[in-house]
């Protein structure tokens, strides 16, 4: 199960995949859930988060060298 090539522009870490129709703090909160295909009570069902990791590939981090403090200060 490898990730699918996406002819978009390639993912930001901390945005969306797909990207929702304003950001989320935007929204209100049933709008969001709707677009996520997401219950709000129970998350995604056992079908969409199937569908996601085939779609995605597991949310794991790489061996990238990660977030610098020095940097994030400045």
């Amino acid at each position: 199960m490898g990730k699918k090539q996406v002819d978009e522009e390639p993912h930001v870490s901390g945005q969306a995949n797909k990207p929702l129709s304003q950001p989320p703090h935007a929204l209100p909160h049933p709008t969001v859930t709707q677009e996520l295909r997401a219950n709000a009570d129970d998350g995604l069902s056992q079908q969409e988060a199937k569908s996601r990791l085939e779609e995605y590939g597991r949310n794991e981090l790489d061996d990238g060298p990660g977030v610098q403090p020095v940097k994030i200060l400045i």
